[in-house]
């Protein structure tokens, strides 16, 4: 019988990766995980130890230098050496993007470094001064900012004003969200899953050990457009992206596998490459990486892959074969996903 039911479901999933139609429920526990096809140029990605992570963040940090731009609300001051009827202090960028300086009048600054800004009002003040040695200094950032969302108190868009490390985000949106459970309180976050994304890539945050065991090596600053994200530990949830019909987050149930999960995507792009469907497992991070070949399955040569809440289901187009790019398109499309259920809270 088993058997019967899972020649069905391959015809349907067949039927549905050129027509659509109707969306079986798999429930079948007879399904087993099978051993992850590897194709030799997606490298399976293991998972890294704390001292690993602790090395690649460190280059990571050497390597990105901030490179702050100005912006409405930012505040600055001025300062001409040897000039102190030039100092003003607590000089705000207007609406319009420029500030007003002595002597100089107004000076567009939005969008522009601070040395740019320097270089700008030392051409000008040439018109008056001989030598102008200028200082400028930003007071407030406040045209920055990083997001917190997800089972956090106070989730939204902060203002970045100055050095602001993980801890203190967290603590400026009121910490990890709390529940009752049989008259006990709760924590609702996943800290496993929980990660933190700059300029679309993830940089690697244990942030168990850093919020349950105060591991201060993860305790990083925050840089402009940061992207924190902690999901909650309490729904089940599958995450279905890529070249399929209908990429979405789906309600995880037992038995749940990859031809569960695809046949809710309703059908596949022309440019889904079938034969390295990938199953993400655990942090984004750090994950395991599994490559299955739905080809194969649905032919009956491969066993389905039972699933587990919050894999995240990826089917990738035929031109992408290396994992950095692959994730460079997943977090994208998770991000949204994840701000519309925020939204819909």
């Amino acid at each position: 019988m088993n058997g019967m039911r899972y020649a069905l479901l391959l015809a349907l999933l067949v039927g549905l990766s050129t027509c659509g139609g109707d969306k079986p429920d798999v429930t079948d526990e007879s399904i087993q995980p099978p051993k992850a096809k590897v194709v030799e140029k997606v490298p399976v990605v293991k998972p890294m130890t704390v001292e690993e992570r602790l090395a690649k963040l460190e280059q990571i940090k050497r390597s990105m230098k901030p490179h702050f731009v100005l912006g409405k609300g930012d505040v600055l001051s001025l300062s001409v050496y040897g000039e102190p009827d030039l100092t003003v202090k607590g000089i705000p960028v207007r609406p319009d993007g420029k500030v007003a300086f002595p002597l100089i009048g107004d000076v567009q600054v939005e969008g522009k470094t601070v040395d740019q800004v320097s270089k700008e009002v030392t051409r000008r003040l040439r018109e008056y001064l001989r030598t102008p040695k200028v200082a400028i200094m930003v007071e407030q950032f406040n045209s920055l900012s990083y997001t917190i969302a997800g089972e956090v108190t106070k989730p939204g868009v902060y203002p970045l004003k100055g050095d602001v490390t993980l801890t203190q985000a967290f603590a400026m949106a009121g910490g990890l969200k709390q529940g009752s459970f049989r008259s006990t309180t709760v924590e609702l976050a996943d800290l496993t899953h929980t990660f933190l994304a700059r300029n679309g890539k993830i940089l690697p945050i244990d942030f168990e050990r850093l919020l349950r065991q105060g591991d201060i090596r993860f305790d990083i600053k925050l840089a402009p457009g940061d992207y924190i994200y902690v999901p909650s530990g309490l729904s089940k949830q599958i995450y279905l992206l890529g070249e399929v019909t209908r990429p979405n987050l789906y309600a995880f149930k037992a038995g749940f596998t990859v031809s569960t999960a695809l046949t809710k995507g309703e059908g596949f792009t022309p440019d889904a490459d079938l034969s390295r469907v990938h199953v993400i497992r655990g942090s984004l991070d750090n994950p395991q990486l599994f490559i299955l070949d739905m080809n194969k399955v649905l032919e009956g040569e491969e066993t389905d892959m039972r699933l587990q809440p919050n894999d995240i289901v990826y089917v990738p187009p035929t031109y992408l074969t290396r994992w950095s790019r692959m994730l460079s398109k997943i977090l994208p499309s998770l991000q949204m996903l994840q701000t519309g259920v925020q939204l819909t809270k």
